[in-house]
This record gives structure tokens, sequence and C-alpha cells, in this order.
């Protein structure tokens, strides 16, 4: 079916379409979903794919930065959360979001737009539609629980940005505004994770049937990532850290302009 669609950014009468979308799509926990609501205007955007007064779609564009010693900061448009319809599906409106999301962020100064596609196929559909090439990559470390004594602090959002930007100082990396910290929090322990300190490094990470799924750990002694994996109930935990050679991870429209060695982690999966 073809369907003539006019894409605008979001506006507060959208949230609750907004917000069945995307529950329908991705199965989160509704109040995950309103707090990213909540937060959304201090990170970014949204944009809205309609047709004869229908949502159709919706993707939203997040802000960051790529913090380099050599240059000043470049920013960046983070693509999240791409949803369509079930019945409009198949129709290329995901191609149109995409390509309005680029236009959106060339309109407002950003130099490289960034995606996290939901599964290792979509990473062709990306290259297809948009541009985007496969600009960091990961591997996955698999850690089992540990009785050894460790003390583990709780952080709250800012303390693990301070902790998170004195770690990586003087590498490349991506640095997230207040509001993004915000949402990693309240996903984490929503999930039943949390951000978390020991010693001098940090991890923050949920848990997903029983396995800790640790989003991003810098800095960390060999005990720490086993006694959270236990602190936490899990019967073991997945650990993903950046390595060039591994699993394609962050998608990049102009990934040339990308340093490979680019610390990410913390993207919104």
């Amino acid at each position: 079916m073809y369907y003539a669609v006019n894409i605008n950014k979001y506006r507060q009468e959208d949230i609750p379409p907004l917000t069945r979308l995307w529950t329908e799509t991705f199965g989160d926990a509704p109040e995950l979903v309103d707090r990213f609501f909540e937060l959304l205007p201090s990170m970014g955007t949204g944009l809205v794919a309609e047709a004869n007064g229908e949502l159709l779609g919706a993707a939203y564009v997040l802000s960051a930065e790529l913090w380099s010693p050599e240059r000043p900061p470049v920013k960046l448009g983070y693509i999240y959360a791409v949803a369509v319809e079930p019945s409009a599906r198949n129709c290329g409106i995901g191609a149109k979001l995409i390509s309005a999301c680029e236009r959106y962020c060339w309109e407002n100064g950003v130099e490289i737009c960034t995606t996290l596609p939901a599964e290792e196929s979509l990473y062709a559909w990306y290259e297809r539609v948009g541009g985007f090439q496969a600009a960091t990559r990961c591997m996955y470390e698999t850690v089992l629980p540990s009785d050894r004594a460790v003390e583990i602090k709780s952080l709250f959002a800012d303390e693990y940005a301070f902790k998170r930007a004195d770690i990586l100082r003087g590498k490349n990396y991506v640095n997230l505004n207040y509001g993004y910290m915000l949402f990693q929090e309240a996903l984490c322990k929503i999930y039943g994770g949390g951000l978390f300190g020991c010693k001098d490094g940090i991890a923050c990470g949920y848990v997903d049937n029983g396995v800790l799924l640790i989003k991003e750990v810098l800095n960390d002694p060999p005990e720490f990532i086993p006694a959270l994996c236990r602190r936490l109930g899990a019967k073991s935990a997945i650990v993903r850290r950046p390595d060039r050679y591994g699993s394609p991870f962050i998608a990049a429209y102009e990934a040339k302009d990308f340093p490979r060695d680019t610390v990410w982690d913390l993207a919104l999966d």
C-alpha cells in the first residue's frame, strides 16, 4: 500500500500514541517509556510519520558529542527506537524516517549520524537506506558469579557521569548529556540493575532472564563483575567491551570520520 507520508517533529499531544507504538513494538516497561518522554526534551527530539491524520511511525534523534584529545568536540546524532505500525510496514516508511533523521541532523549542525541496529541483519538495511557503515565494534565475555567480598557502591547518574569522564579523559569517546545518563539510570534500575562503582572502576547493566548484561565497564578490577553478578542474583554476566576486530556495534554515516578506537559503550539498547 502507498502512503502519502508527512514527517514532522513530535508534539506534546503525540505522546500517548507514541507511547502505545513504543510499548507494542519493543515491549518495554511502561514506566521506562514514560521516563523517556519526560527526559526527551533534554536529550533530543522525536520525528513522527503521519498519513491522513494517523500516526504510522516514529524515530528519535538524541544528541551527543564525540570528544577527542586531538580536535574540538564533534556533534553526533544518535537515531533511536525507529518503529512503524504493523499495518504500515514494508511500505518504505522506516526508510523515510531515517532520511528525515539525517536531514534533521545536517540542518542542526550535526556532523555524524550514528545508530545501533537491533540485529546484525539490519546493518545492510541502514547502509542501503542511509549510507551507514559499522563504525565501532565490540566483543562479548561471559563471567560467572563470585563469593569474594568486594565493596561495590551504587552510583547516581551524575556520579557515574563524572567518574566516566575522568576515566576516559585523553581518549576518543562519546560524551552523553545528563538527560541521557538519567535515562540510563532508569533503564538499568527498572530491569534489576543500576550504575555501580568498585575501587577506580565503574559499570552499568541490567538483568535479563537471569543474566546480567553489562552495558559498559571501565577501569574495572577483575573481581568487580563476578561480585556484581552475585550481588544482583544473576547466574552469569555478559560483558561488552570495545574491540576493533569484534562484532559490529555502532553504525555511522561517514564512518571514516568516526575514530575506530572511540569508546561508545552506553548505547540505548
